[in-house]
């Protein structure tokens, strides 16, 4: 019978966090195709071997860092549709966080504008996948308030797809395009926008302001 030693499933999963972390990083920077497996165990602290021994290959830490590391259920995690509070600062307030969390997480992007895409199995995990699941949730979310009649009844996915959008794309061109520095007034002005302009075309007809 094999004994289990103290605290052995904590330091493997501390391993594994911190061979994820050097991963992201590094593919992200540098790319799958230059990026070692010896470079990512130097830059987690353990042997190369570690690497090999939890991945099996750098082919199966890259897709695994993938499918660890969706923001898709921190997002979900985070987010609330309160049917009492005012729409525009009830979206206001989820837009924002899943800004923060994307700002707080752009390796995962720098990886997908760099080779994710050479990739398709990990471009599944990564993009595909998620991205409709974030698209369903925001999407039953809004119908529901279309049944409390807060919003006019449309496509809930088109509608869904509509508001992520036009995060995404601030946050894609701003802050991993253009290398902007962090600026919070500007955040809040743009996402400001974005949900006045979202709201302006799902109110129900005749209504105007906070619902």
């Amino acid at each position: 019978m094999t004994g289990r030693v103290p605290g052995r499933a904590g330091a493997n999963r501390d391993t594994r966090e911190r061979i994820l972390d050097a991963a992201l990083e590094l593919f992200g920077t540098k790319g799958f195709v230059a990026t070692t497996t010896k470079n990512i165990a130097k830059r987690a602290g353990v042997n190369e071997v570690t690497v090999f021994r939890i991945f099996r290959s750098k082919q199966g830490l890259y897709t695994s860092m993938f499918a660890e590391r969706s923001l898709v259920p921190s997002i979900m995690r985070s987010v609330e549709f309160d049917m009492e509070a005012p729409l525009d600062e009830m979206m206001f307030r989820n837009a924002s966080t899943v800004l923060a969390i994307l700002k707080a997480n752009r390796h995962i992007f720098m990886v997908m504008l760099s080779d994710v895409w050479r990739q398709p199995k990990a471009r599944r995990i990564l993009g595909e996948v998620p991205m409709q699941r974030a698209v369903d949730f925001l999407a039953s979310m809004l119908e529901q308030q279309m049944d409390a009649g807060r919003l006019r009844r449309m496509e809930p996915e088109l509608a869904a797809r509509s508001m992520i959008g036009m995060v995404q794309a601030y946050f894609l061109t701003t802050y991993l395009l253009q290398g902007s520095a962090d600026d919070p007034e500007r955040d809040e002005r743009l996402v400001r926008g974005f949900v006045s302009i979202f709201l302006d075309g799902l109110r129900p007809a005749g209504e105007g302001g906070s619902a």
